[in-house]
This record gives C-alpha cells, sequence and structure tokens, in this order.
C-alpha cells in the first residue's frame, strides 16, 4: 500500500523553515497519508515537534540515491517502495537522483522544487494547483498566528542573534553592543544567542565582548533553540535560522536586511518586522532600538518606563 509522502530537503535551517507550508498542505491533502521529511537529524527533530509530521535522519543511507541504488538500506527501501509521492529540493528532474528514485518504486510521483522562498516554490508547483493551493492557504495561516505558537515568557529577555550563515548578513558587532546598552537603559535584559558558526569563525575578541555584555547562550541543538526563544519576549537578530524560527513560531521579531531582499526572505510570521539598509553597516542603533520596543509587549514597556 502506497501510503508515504517523503519530502527530501538538505539545505539550511532558514530555508527548511521555509518548505513548512509545504509539509502542513500535504498534511491536510492527504489525511491518511504519513508526510515524512528526509533532512539532517537535528532539522528532522524540529519538525516532528512543531509540525506533527514524520522525519528519518538523511545521513542513513539516502545518499546512494546519488549513485548506486541497489546500496539503499533496507528501512529506506521501504519506506521509499511505500511513497506514492516524492518532492525533493535535492534534484533537478530526470537528472541521476530522480532515476533511481524511479527504480525503485517506478508508480512514484517525483515532484521537484525549487529550493528558496514560498514564491519559488509556488511557482515551481504551478503544475500542481491543489497542492500550491494549500500552501497559499497555509502562508495565509501562519502569517495571521504562525505555527502552534509557543506560549513566550512575555517578561522574558530580549534574544539577540548577531550571527548568520554569512558575514555579508551581518550587522556590525559594535552595533548589536549598543543596542544591547540601550535596551538595559530602557529597563530591558537580553539573551545572546551564539551557534556554531559564531563559535568557530567569530575573534575571541568579538565573544568575549559579547559574554561581557549580558547572558549568553549555546544551543547545541535546533530543539534547545526553541526552547531558548520560547523564553525570550521578543527576537531581534540578522537574517539567520533563528530568525525564521523566532517568526513562524509567533515570537515578535526584528530581522535586519542588508544584501538579501526581505520581500522574499522575510521570515513567516505573524509579528515579524524586517529592516532593510544597504550596506547593512550604515543602519543606525537608533532605528533597530525603536523597532524591538515596538514589537515588545506594551505592558512591559510601560511597565519599565514607569
Amino acid at each position: 500500500m502506497l501510503r508515504n509522502i517523503l519530502i527530501f530537503h538538505s539545505g539550511a535551517l532558514g530555508d527548511f523553515i521555509q518548505t513548512w507550508p509545504l509539509g502542513l498542505a500535504l498534511g491536510r491533502l492527504f489525511p491518511q497519508s504519513r508526510v515524512v521529511y528526509i533532512t539532517q537529524k537535528q532539522k528532522g527533530i524540529l519538525a516532528e515537534k512543531l509540525l506533527r509530521l514524520e522525519s528519518m535522519d538523511v545521513e542513513t543511507g539516502w545518499h546512494h540515491l546519488f549513485g548506486d541504488g541497489s546500496r539503499l538500506p533496507e528501512v529506506c527501501r521501504q519506506k521509499l517502495e511505500s511513497a506514492h509521492s516524492v518532492f525533493t529540493f535535492v534534484a533537478k528532474s530526470g537528472d541521476e537522483w530522480t532515476k533511481t528514485v524511479l527504480s525503485i518504486n517506478p508508480s512514484a510521483q517525483v515532484i521537484c522544487v525549487e529550493p528558496g522562498p514560498p514564491k519559488r516554490m509556488l511557482e515551481s508547483l504551478a503544475a500542481f494547483p491543489a497542492v500550491a493551493s494549500g500552501i497559499s492557504q497555509m502562508l495565509l495561516s501562519i502569517a495571521d498566528k504562525g505555527i502552534r505558537p509557543v506560549r513566550r515568557n512575555e517578561t522574558g529577555p530580549v534574544a539577540v542573534h548577531p550571527g548568520s550563515g554569512s558575514p555579508g548578513k551581518c550587522w556590525p558587532i559594535d552595533s548589536y553592543l549598543q543596542l544591547i546598552e540601550q535596551l538595559h537603559h530602557a529597563g530591558h535584559r537580553c539573551r545572546i544567542i551564539l551557534g556554531e558558526v559564531e563559535l568557530e569563525r567569530w575573534p575571541a575578541d568579538h565573544l568575549s565582548r559579547l559574554h561581557a555584555a549580558d547572558e549568553t547562550v549555546h544551543p547545541a541543538t535546533y530543539f534547545d533553540l526553541l526552547n531558548e526563544l520560547s523564553q525570550c519576549s521578543a527576537f531581534v537578530g540578522n537574517d539567520s535560522g533563528p530568525g525564521h524560527l523566532a517568526g513562524i513560531i509567533a515570537i515578535p521579531s526584528v530581522v535586519l536586511f542588508g544584501p538579501t531582499d526581505p520581500a522574499d526572505w522575510k521570515p513567516i510570521g505573524p509579528r515579524v518586522t524586517a529592516i532593510r539598509k544597504q550596506p547593512l553597516d550604515s543602519l543606525p542603533v537608533d532605528d533597530v532600538l525603536q523597532a524591538v520596543l515596538s514589537v515588545l509587549p506594551q505592558t512591559l514597556v510601560q511597565a519599565k518606563a514607569d
């Protein structure tokens, strides 16, 4: 019995979150099917928690689809053989990966989806109007209320994420430090979130100054990151995975853009403010401060002012 829908994705956290309207739409359109993300383990755990879908670790042998399909582990083969639809962000129509999938399950419908923001995803699914319509409906729902909104701590600190996968997307450290100082003056605590990229690549001076500025956390997993964000009253950071996660779980967020266009890449969610300035290092601290204060719960802002 063909009962699975598989979604293959190998991109970064922010790109992965942008696909969630597809996963949710497929769950609605095919309630008798099991929607399964084939992706990196941490991302899969996050999707299981927030989307109530299933996942499999892409590192359990799925790479054989790029070469010798006969070497695909049996557990993966069974999952693929029982799929009626395969949505892939890792292959193009007619390439070796797609041919290997169809050699294992000739009955499967293999749909290649263009990686990128929802607009691009919808364009690549134009030939599948029911799916595209379902995604559009999910986007409207997420823009209105997020997905399974996490109960945030309205009196908690402001989450500050100064990093990104690309240095060109980062507002200067000095600007973040000034912002944190100004938030302190306004009576607000901050929680500085640093990921593996920052810890591995940033100069020791950057890290020591951030550690001295306020509480600093280093989430070991995406699930840990989710827990950290849920304890905060708001989020401010660059165009990055944590910003997309904060936005989609309805944490009031201010996300800073430089080279990328927020018209395409703004996080999906009901309380997201995007600020773009080119070059990004010319963005004034006061502009960001006022944006953060505007998204904080007004009862908290008033209490601090009093």
